[in-house]
């Protein structure tokens, strides 16, 4: 990477921690690392996991343009079977994503 790339790709303000992410998507720090898993963009800091705000929103953004049938039947599921974390998150996101879902 040159270090134009380097610097267009910097974050423009600080940098939040999975409990910043955590509060932001309403739900667990675990359910984090599982969002990370799923391609949720993070950035390593020696061995600290820190996230660009940016890019968070835009990933989220990413995630709910075109909604499928599956992703909210996939969510209700897990919002009606999960253990409490998950079950929580699962609700948060299916109303965010879904707002007219039954």
């Amino acid at each position: 990477m040159s270090e134009a790339e380097s610097i267009r790709t910097k974050p423009e303000g600080p940098l939040w921690t999975t409990a910043d992410v955590a509060r932001f998507l309403g739900c667990s720090e675990r359910q984090v690392y599982v969002l990370r898993n799923q391609g949720l963009p993070s950035i390593h800091v020696a061995s600290l996991v820190r996230f660009d705000p940016v890019q968070v929103r835009a990933w989220l953004n990413r995630g709910t343009a075109a909604p499928s049938d599956e992703r909210a039947h996939q969510l209700a599921d897990i919002a009606a079977t999960g253990d409490d974390d998950n079950a929580q998150c699962a609700a948060a996101d299916l109303a965010r994503e879904f707002p007219t879902h039954h």
